[in-house]
């Protein structure tokens, strides 16, 4: 099918559901635009597509600086493309359109074509990113990455405070590894970053190889107090069963150090406790992979 092109009253020219990148209506880019369009009018056409919400209406699937810059001067009608698109389409549209453009942010690119990969799980990475976004896959699957970031990260991402090939370097380290790497990311120049994050990596993926992970957590690990149940500390009351193995653990010589080390069994506190702790915590840290980013 044909696209149909046509002039289209701007009043019938809406949002899409998703808008990519907001229209800074403050920005230099957008009032040089405004000052060309009250020259010379529409030099391109805006790309648009039946509205599923509005009947009557049109999505605008490129152009929505033109269209506001356009509404502000009070010009009556736009030039359209109007395409038969679906909401993943239409939202690759944006992506294509916008992604040389320093507006939009890669974390934002990094969760649309998420949600465009979601929505076609029997599509293959290629197929998506040569048929849908035409983009490299190496351009795909590196801002893909990002989403592994710990978040408090990604506004640094967004704001530029991190060079992005760092940002790409740092996404691939384990994530409870990541922090200490952050400030580094920032502040050295992407290559020499790049050779300390893989040098980093190259050493921790040998340690997973040889079971030696304990050296890159065993320093975070802090125990954490809470109660043991009423029943049992009622049980250990009226029969003593573990008053001797904590007294020996703690090698107690005074009332004083007996006193702190009966506490410290009703609090999880006492050596077995937090070994107990320390090990389950060694081996959620073992097994677990990067956190993706869970906004839509």
């Amino acid at each position: 099918m044909n696209d149909d092109c046509r002039q289209i009253p701007l009043d019938q020219l809406v949002d899409p559901p998703v808008l990519l990148r907001l229209v800074n209506r403050g920005s230099v880019p957008y009032l040089e635009l405004k000052d060309s369009l009250a020259a010379h009018g529409f030099l391109n056409s805006i790309c648009v597509r039946p509205s599923h919400r509005l009947p009557g209406s049109f999505d605008v699937a490129d152009g929505m600086y033109r269209v506001t810059a356009a509404r502000e001067i009070r010009l009556p009608q736009a030039p359209c493309i109007i395409k038969d698109l679906s909401d993943d389409d239409l939202l690759a549209i944006q992506i294509q359109a916008n992604a040389v453009r320093p507006e939009t942010t890669p974390m934002e690119y990094a969760r649309q074509i998420k949600r465009i990969i979601e929505a076609r799980p029997e599509a293959t990475l290629s197929e998506v990113s040569s048929r849908i976004l035409h983009k490299s896959p190496g351009w795909v699957s590196e801002t893909l990455g990002l989403l592994q970031l710990r978040k408090e990260f990604h506004s640094a991402v967004d704001r530029g405070e991190m060079p992005l090939g760092s940002a790409y370097e740092l996404a691939r380290l384990p994530y409870k590894q990541q922090p200490q790497f952050f400030d580094l990311a920032r502040t050295m120049p992407v290559n020499e970053f790049r050779a300390t994050a893989q040098a980093f990596l190259k050493q921790f993926q040998e340690a997973v190889r040889q079971g030696r992970l304990d050296a890159f957590f065993i320093e975070d690990f802090k125990p954490v107090a809470h109660g043991r149940t009423w029943k049992e500390v009622i049980a250990e009351y009226e029969k003593p069963a573990c008053a001797a193995l904590v007294l020996t653990a703690e090698k107690c010589k005074t009332l004083t150090q007996a006193w702190r080390a009966a506490l410290a069994w009703v609090l999880h506190l006492d050596r077995e406790s937090i070994e107990t702790q320390r090990q389950a915590v060694m081996k959620r840290s073992r097994t677990r992979k990067e956190v993706p980013d869970k906004q839509p």
